[in-house]
């Protein structure tokens, strides 16, 4: 699961720092095998949850080391004892960002939190998130099959690259699972979807389909040659343990000499419209 807004906010604090700082971003260049080389420290950390979505991992890395976790903990907790080892001190960092988060609801003092992280909380944005980490793993993992969507799925694929435009449409799951496969397999393509709020987000169309939109890098073995912007059309299976399935896939595959380095919704040419859509607050179910 990607990594929650309590913890973000526990990476800010822990890296925004003269002396920590530094560190964030040689993690960020490392984690990206330095395809990525961000010098903003909130690029660096939203590259890192993007690339590393659990929190216990990203905190084992090895340039976290024991002393600075310690460090960091004494500095909130005066009273921490010297005789932890770093995976225990991992675990009281995390308690420690979780039970201070609890304590500022509780105050009513939820200074930290502004209104755009309140609205990545809405279900309908969660749902979009976890559909898209499912879907993308699916799709690179080469484990995508028919029975993950609706029998009679719908894709509109665009192919946009410096000889020309290829379009695509298909009307039948089979039809859809061939074609995005064989163009993955045909330009080797790895699909990195920004996972962060950023980069995917819920809409709710006027027939009450939830669409997800989402868009990211697209990589070859050795680089980052371009990006993607995909809108799904989602519904719930009900012969399906109720799970969402995309029933409706629009896709543009662009080519770029300079990709961005995480590319947003904002940035999206494709999107703006279906970002009009309105924005449920409540629960879907």
């Amino acid at each position: 699961m990607p990594i929650s807004e309590i913890h973000k906010r526990g990476l800010r604090d822990l890296f925004m720092s003269e002396k920590n700082t530094p560190v964030l971003i040689q993690l960020a260049k490392g984690t990206t095998k330095n395809v990525c080389k961000p010098e903003d420290p909130e690029e660096a950390l939203r590259l890192l949850s993007t690339y590393i979505p659990d929190i216990y991992v990203l905190l084992s890395k090895r340039a976290i080391t024991k002393e600075l976790l310690f460090t960091y903990l004494r500095s909130r907790q005066p009273e921490t004892s010297t005789d932890f080892t770093k995976a225990d001190l991992i675990t009281k960092v995390i308690q420690y960002w979780e039970e201070e988060s609890k304590r500022l609801r509780c105050g009513g003092q939820i200074a930290v939190v502004s209104a755009q992280q309140s609205e990545e909380d809405y279900p309908i944005h969660a749902i979009a998130r976890k559909f898209g980490e499912w879907f993308f793993e699916r799709f690179n993992s080469d484990s995508l099959s028919q029975v993950d969507l609706w029998i009679d799925a719908a894709l509109h694929l665009t192919i946009m690259a410096s000889d020309g435009m290829n379009e695509v449409e298909c009307t039948t799951a089979a039809e859809v699972l061939l074609a995005l496969t064989s163009t993955k397999e045909k330009f080797g393509f790895h699909f990195n979807p920004n996972l962060t709020h950023a980069g995917i987000q819920g809409r709710m169309d006027s027939y009450g389909q939830v669409v997800v939109l989402c868009c990211g890098t697209l990589h070859t073995c050795d680089s980052c040659v371009g990006v993607f912007e995909c809108a799904f059309g989602i519904l719930r299976d009900p012969f399906a343990h109720n799970n969402w399935k995309p029933k409706k896939l629009k896709c543009l595959l662009k080519s770029e000499l300079q990709p961005p380095e995480l590319h947003s919704l904002s940035s999206s040419k494709t999107l703006q419209a279906a970002l009009e859509l309105p924005v449920p607050t409540d629960d879907l179910d």
